[in-house]
């Protein structure tokens, strides 16, 4: 396969000069892929295009394109085109041109894509991988940017989601909708990682000691950050909007089975502890697919109509569950009867529901609707 290293550079002349032979060097050690380096270069100043340039009489598998100083995600946009237009790429590589992601990964990065991994990472944070010449507040930086993103972005399972060390799948790349990652500074790493896991790429990752660069000044601005900080949140706006949706779906749905569980017990006068509520929540649950159908989880999907109804059954018959324990809890330990007399019930019934959405849409959202033509 052919694999192209994509090298962003802006005033990296003196880290080129090291690092162009480096990679060189690594790429001996690989038999089985055909090894390419493309350096992006933002019309640096200092000279980096020019000495690229005589590395390319040496080398026959070194390239170069330039254009204007528009961020370093503008920068890897253009820089994948090129590799996937002209040079026929089938594996890309991310890395930064400083000398503080090792070459020597590179082999390992490939062991990885052919085992069958789409996506593979350079770990600061996971056995073996670590920041040794860090300063305490640098980590306690890094360390928290990269919970935001685990937490707010909902990527779980990636140890290091801000590192730039990465190599994928271009077949897993080109099924991404480009508008969606068009982010311009550094930003552009969370937002392309998170694009490969919505799309369901499989990753895996490497350690990586991260060392200071040696050479010229960090590109990372104050502006930056922000965009980094209001991109995270950016990703996982439809997810919000739709949990939004999902709480006043289920607020129509609560106001409609208390209605119901007051008339069963108060003007029909039957059981309050399990006929009423099983009754109430049935009804409910029906209401409760309707709205969030029309409203919640519009859109296509590959399932059946049946099937979604289906599985928000078993959904919420699980939900129906937990709501009687819960219920039953709070009636028998709680003493609600304290403070509402007799109307217990429906305090005891009210909490329940605050406590229960959380489980309700989280096992809609994975499972019933999980398989919607736009991914959150």
């Amino acid at each position: 396969m052919k694999a192209v290293i994509v090298l962003p550079t802006y005033n990296e002349k003196e880290n080129i000069k090291v690092l162009i032979p480096a990679l060189e060097k690594a790429f001996k050690k690989i038999k089985n892929h055909d090894m390419h380096i493309l350096v992006v270069d933002d019309k640096s100043p200092d000279g980096t295009a020019e000495e690229v340039k005589k590395f390319q009489k040496k080398y026959k598998n070194l390239h170069l394109i330039t254009g204007n100083k528009k961020g370093l995600g503008v920068a890897y946009l253009r820089g994948f085109d090129h590799a996937i237009k002209k040079l026929n790429a089938e594996i890309l590589f991310m890395m930064d041109a400083d000398l503080q992601h090792p070459p020597e990964l590179v082999p390992e990065f490939l062991e990885k894509i052919d085992e069958g991994y789409d996506f593979v990472i350079a770990s600061r944070y996971i056995k073996g991988g670590g920041t040794p010449d860090w300063t305490a507040k640098r980590k306690i930086i890094s360390r928290g940017a990269n919970l935001l993103a685990r937490l707010i972005a909902g990527l779980y399972k990636v140890n290091d989601c801000t590192t730039g060390f990465r190599a994928f799948r271009v077949s897993e790349y080109q099924k991404i909708e480009k508008k969606k990652i068009q982010t311009r500074g550094y930003a552009f790493q969370i937002t392309l990682l998170y694009e490969f896991v919505q799309n369901n790429a499989s990753v895996t990752e490497i350690p990586l000691v991260f060392r200071e660069r040696k050479h010229g000044e960090s590109k990372l601005e104050a502006k930056d950050m922000i965009e980094f900080f209001m991109n995270v949140f950016k990703l996982r706006k439809k997810i919000i909007l739709k949990f939004l949706t999902f709480c006043t779906v289920g607020a129509v749905v609560s106001v409609f089975n208390m209605v119901l569980l007051f008339v069963f017990v108060d003007l029909i006068n039957l059981e309050k502890r399990i006929v009423s509520p099983l009754i109430a929540a049935e009804l409910s649950f029906i209401l409760s697919f309707i709205l969030n159908s029309i409203f919640t989880f519009k859109g296509k999907h590959d399932s059946s109509l049946l099937s979604r109804f289906g599985k928000f059954h078993v959904a919420a018959i699980t939900g129906m569950v937990l709501n009687l324990i819960i219920y039953n809890l709070f009636l028998r330990f709680a003493n609600f009867d304290a403070i509402v007399g007799s109307y217990d019930y429906l305090l005891a019934q009210f909490i329940t529901i605050l406590i229960v959405v959380f489980w309700n849409f989280f096992i809609n959202h994975k499972w019933t609707w999980g398989k919607q033509s736009g991914k959150d």
